[in-house]
């Protein structure tokens, strides 16, 4: 997020919308990706200036944005982590991994930390079935386990000094009573 959404009222979203777009219906996608890029997410200030500038109704510009997955709401946190839900995904145990994630983050699917660090969220599918289950962050990975996304959870923890296992470092791992990860070699 660039700037704060308070810090910008709704004649200044006003403003900007007459400068930068036509007061057309066909300027909605459009004007909301500008939103979207600008804020992190899509104000409601922003989206009832928007209804007025292109002469059309806020259920529309509300039934637009909440229709496509790459618009939000809310703001998010500076990390995503998504979960596919898909069906392959989900008889391969993508319930559990969400659960792990809810556990290990603290955030509940859909939500965000205090803090705006992390936002958990779920996807319907991700269209990589044959990986499944799937998570996503930053790319998407495959074959996932509860020992996989913790790896993932600590990794996005330790570059900012949060609490985690270091960079670069594997996470100490018990298999039937004997550790493994972080041994030195002899």
């Amino acid at each position: 997020m660039k700037t704060p959404a308070a810090a910008v009222s709704p004649e200044r979203w006003a403003k900007l919308f007459t400068d930068g777009f036509a007061p057309l219906p066909e300027s909605l996608i459009p004007a909301l990706e500008f939103v979207q890029r600008r804020e992190g997410y899509l104000p409601r200030e922003a989206m009832t200036a928007l209804a007025r500038h292109l002469r059309v109704p806020e259920s529309r510009v509300f039934g637009v944005a909440s229709f496509y997955s790459l618009f939000h709401l809310k703001p998010r946190g500076r990390h995503q982590i998504t979960v596919c839900r898909g069906t392959a995904c989900h008889v391969r145990g993508s319930a559990r991994l969400l659960g792990d994630l809810a556990r290990l983050t603290g955030v509940q699917a859909g939500g965000t930390s205090a803090d705006g660090f992390l936002t958990l969220e779920t996807v319907a599918c991700v269209g990589s079935c044959a990986l499944a289950p799937v998570v996503v962050k930053d790319k998407v990975y495959g074959r996932q386990t509860s020992a996989s996304v913790k790896r993932l959870v600590d990794e996005l923890r330790a570059p900012e000094g949060r609490p985690g296992i270091p960079a670069g470092a594997s996470p100490v791992r018990s298999h039937g009573g004997r550790q493994t990860g972080n041994r030195r070699k002899r």
